[in-house]
């Protein structure tokens, strides 16, 4: 029953209510574990029974409980539809890298123009007979002539474009043509310009049906810096491991932690104690996960990493990701708080989205972006539900389905269970003696420690450890049980 480099967890069960950050209110519940090690297949397994890592420590909302419930929703990244928000940003960033223009600020090349003056049938005119102000309307005083140089001149005739009078004269020598054709001349000009229109119209289904096909994908938006002649600000996106620490990480961990404390002061009005460099380590550092290579796979590999977004050689942002099996997992999003105007949230999620495409070309089972929690009952977090296609996680029989599907349910209560009546969670079917444990340094079932110990009474928390976390990893992970 030997494993090689085992993983193990400490369970710690469901701790009593506290203080929700999404509605203030002391009902936030979930159980928790504390993960030593975990391979990258055990935590793809975790995240599809609902939980998530912060540091080390993996967390589970408790569903039926918890004042506002956390569903797992993911994103399948091959069939990515953007919608016009997400155009809108990338448009605004690549704005900013090319031409240096910020949004809401003019152009530099626009010139301030003057207000138009009201015009005569709406603006008040003094009565040069009674000194009093009247409005200029029609009945109830007349016209006065323009004086010279204030507009156009009602006793000459309007002017006209230069097309109109082009077109008028064409009309006018066809009409000549036509009249001087014989009666079978004129017959086969018309069948001629029948042919010239369905032939126009055909083209023009063509051109329209062209440029659906060949819509700008979001790959498309995302070279256009990169295809730019000249750009003003130069972005880079650098890709470095936490878990083991990279020189390449090592090299920029201060200026890394520092945007960090920056955001976390701004944004979440932390105090300086509550974002410092070792709670930076704690937070979104330290990982659980084992670094994993294999021959043909990624080139760098599964774990966790952080993606450096670097403009003009200085780090602006941070994407805290873990690369897994079958997804790339959004851990956490940091930035520079002077750049708040780039949207840099639902850029850095289109830049991982991306991200995924690309593994996918090297790793064809990863398709997918997970993007934590979707809080339905929280405003500020249902915009994870515009990233299209996306699923929610039944939090009974971890089936996905379509969130479309689950939103009328969430609609009418914050808590539902998604799937049908008659499907059951395969992962809940398990015995509670071949859950393995860790137990003096040794590796065994629980049954066996049962055996060697007595006086255990841990057999109801043991079998709520496998059932949150499932059959796979109740059979594959050590649940270290103290002497």
């Amino acid at each position: 029953m030997a494993t090689v480099d085992p993983c193990i967890v400490e369970y710690h069960g469901g701790g009593g209510a506290h203080k929700c950050g999404y509605c203030g209110n002391n009902g936030s519940c979930s159980h928790g574990l504390w993960a030593h090690s975990l391979t990258v297949q055990d935590y793809q397994d975790l995240i599809d029974r609902g939980w998530r890592r912060s540091g080390k420590y993996c967390y589970k909302p408790t569903m039926n409980k918890t004042c506002c419930p956390n569903y797992t929703i993911k994103m399948e990244a091959l069939n990515f539809k953007m919608n016009k928000s997400h155009k809108k940003i990338l448009k605004q960033m690549n704005k900013y890298l090319i031409h240096g223009t910020v949004k809401g600020e003019p152009a530099k090349s626009s010139e301030t123009k003057p207000k138009p003056e009201v015009s005569g049938a709406a603006k008040p005119t003094e009565d040069s007979t009674s000194g009093n102000i009247t409005d200029a309307t029609p009945g109830h005083a007349p016209k006065a002539p323009p004086r010279p140089g204030s507009g156009a001149d009602p006793n000459k005739p309007q002017m006209r474009k230069a097309k109109d009078i082009r077109l008028e004269r064409k009309q006018s020598r066809n009409l000549i043509k036509l009249q001087s054709m014989t009666e079978e001349e004129a017959k086969a000009a018309q069948e001629l310009v029948k042919g010239l229109d369905r032939e126009a119209s055909t083209m023009s289904t063509m051109s329209i049906c062209s440029s659906k096909n060949e819509a700008k994908t979001l790959a498309d938006y995302l070279s256009e810096p990169d295809k730019a002649e000249k750009c003003v600000h130069k972005l880079e996106i650098r890709l470095v491991r936490t878990a083991p620490q990279s020189n390449e990480f090592k090299s920029s961990d201060k200026e890394s932690a520092e945007v960090f404390k920056k955001y976390q002061m701004k944004v979440h009005k932390d105090q300086p104690y509550e974002c410092d460099r070792d709670q930076w380590l704690n937070f979104l550092v330290h990982s659980p996960l084992k670094e994993e290579t294999k021959k043909g796979g990624l080139p760098q590999g599964y774990g966790s990493f952080h993606q450096h977004y670097i403009l003009d050689g200085k780090i602006i942002a941070v994407g805290v990701i873990d690369i897994l099996p079958y997804c790339v997992s959004s851990v956490y999003l940091y930035y520079h708080p002077d750049y708040d105007f780039l949207s840099l949230g639902t850029y850095t999620a289109l830049r991982e989205i991306a991200f995924v495409q690309e593994l996918n070309k090297k790793a064809p089972d990863l398709i997918y972006y997970y993007m934590g929690y979707y809080i339905h009952s929280c405003p500020k977090m249902k915009y994870k539900g515009q990233y299209f296609p996306s699923f929610l996680l039944c939090p009974e029989t971890y089936t996905w389905l379509p969130i479309a599907e689950c939103a009328p349910k969430l609609d009418v209560n914050k808590y539902s269970r998604f799937a049908a009546d008659d499907v059951e969670d395969d992962g809940a079917k398990l015995e509670i003696d071949t859950v393995l444990v860790l137990f003096c340094r040794q590796i065994m079932t629980y049954e066996i420690y049962k055996a060697l110990n007595a006086k255990a009474r841990d057999a109801k928390e043991v079998m709520e450890y496998a059932l949150f976390v499932g059959r796979k990893c109740a059979q594959r992970l050590l649940l270290f049980r103290k002497s």
